[in-house]
C-alpha cells in the first residue's frame, strides 16, 4: 500500500513538473474576446497568422482600446511565454491618447489553452496588470 501511495505521489509530481515545460502552439486565426484592465472588461480582436499579429477595432463596442492603441507586429512563443513585438501602430495619426499599459506588445505568461481555440494570457501586476481571455473565431 505504501508503494502505491509513493507511486501516485511521484506520478503527480512528474505531471506537475511537465506542465511547466509545456511548449504551447497557437492555432492561427481571429481571436475575439476581452481583456481585464483595472477591473474593467474591454473588448478586443486579434488576428494571428504567419507569426504576425494585427489588432482590430470593434466597430461599435463600447469598452475597447483607443484606435491609437491598436498595433501590428510579430508574435512568438517560448515555453509558457507569449511575446508580441511592435512593428507599427494600426492608426498612427489617431489623435486620442493611448493608455500605455493597454498596448499589446510585451511578454505575457500563458495561463491556459482550452481545446486549442481559447487562450488566456497576462502581463504586469498591480494597477498595470492586464489579462486577456480570447476565443478563436471558427
Amino acid at each position: 500500500m505504501k508503494t502505491l501511495i509513493v507511486l501516485f505521489l511521484v506520478a503527480g509530481l512528474m505531471l506537475g513538473c511537465n506542465k511547466q515545460n509545456v511548449n504551447y502552439k497557437i492555432t492561427e486565426g481571429y481571436y475575439e474576446g476581452y481583456f481585464d484592465y483595472k477591473n474593467t472588461l474591454y473588448w478586443c480582436l486579434i488576428h494571428l497568422e504567419d507569426k504576425k499579429y494585427v489588432e482590430w477595432p470593434s466597430g461599435g463596442v463600447w469598452l475597447q482600446k483607443s484606435f491609437g492603441c491598436l498595433t501590428v507586429g510579430d508574435y512568438s512563443i517560448n515555453g509558457n511565454r507569449l511575446f508580441f513585438e511592435l512593428d507599427s501602430f494600426k492608426f498612427e495619426d489617431f489623435p486620442e491618447p493611448c493608455e500605455s499599459d493597454m498596448l499589446l506588445p510585451g511578454e505575457y505568461k500563458i495561463h491556459d489553452f482550452i481545446e486549442q481555440d481559447s487562450l488566456i494570457f497576462e502581463k504586469g501586476n498591480g494597477n498595470s496588470r492586464i489579462v486577456y481571455y480570447l476565443k478563436r473565431d471558427k
